[in-house]
């Protein structure tokens, strides 16, 4: 699979040469974070390549959010780091079999993971990204949780992460439910 790396500066690199043009065709391409990246650094991207943030109609008001935050400081000292992961979810039993398929961006701390819930993004925009693993959980049994690596594409990442801070910490954006 194609690789896009990601920078903290905001730049998108693909073999080892800065993308400066159609980031839309990388869509597709699996992400790889580069070392120092953060949350503040997935809202550098979205500047740097203005097309992108049209991609999520929450992007825009949280680009604004976001030049209103301090430059730096933004960490919420009961996180070590946040995680993008994904979850494949089999539920049907007892009813209608379905497959679900969801995103998540959870603060880490140690072992445990928790939803951001009530956090600002003021307080999350310097705390280091990483990616996490594919959860796979069958019949909404808890206790039988498969993790998987994986791979996630550009627009998984970017689409993923606006959605997920859309109910997290960001009530203006909380209005508009699934």
């Amino acid at each position: 699979m194609n690789i896009v790396t990601l920078i903290p500066d905001g730049t998108m690199v693909q073999n080892q040469n800065a993308i400066n043009d159609d980031p839309l065709r990388f869509l597709g391409f699996g992400v790889r974070l580069d070392q120092g990246y953060t949350l503040r650094s997935y809202f550098q991207m979205l500047e740097t390549y203005p097309v992108l943030a049209k991609l999520n109609v929450f992007i825009p008001d949280y680009l604004e959010q976001v030049h209103k935050c301090p430059g730096t400081g933004c960490v919420y000292q009961g996180f070590e780091h946040l995680e993008f992961g994904k979850t494949v979810e089999m539920i049907g039993y007892p009813g209608e079999p379905r497959l679900e398929i969801y995103h998540s961006l959870q603060g880490v701390s140690g072992a445990d993971a928790e939803q951001l819930k009530s956090s600002s993004l003021e307080g999350l925009l310097d705390m280091p990204v990483k990616l996490g693993k594919l959860k796979h959980v069958i019949l909404g049994d808890p206790v039988d949780v498969f993790e998987f690596e994986t791979v996630f594409s550009l627009f998984e990442y970017i689409d993923g992460i606006a959605w997920e801070l859309s109910f997290h910490g960001t009530p203006e954006a909380c209005e508009i439910r699934r």
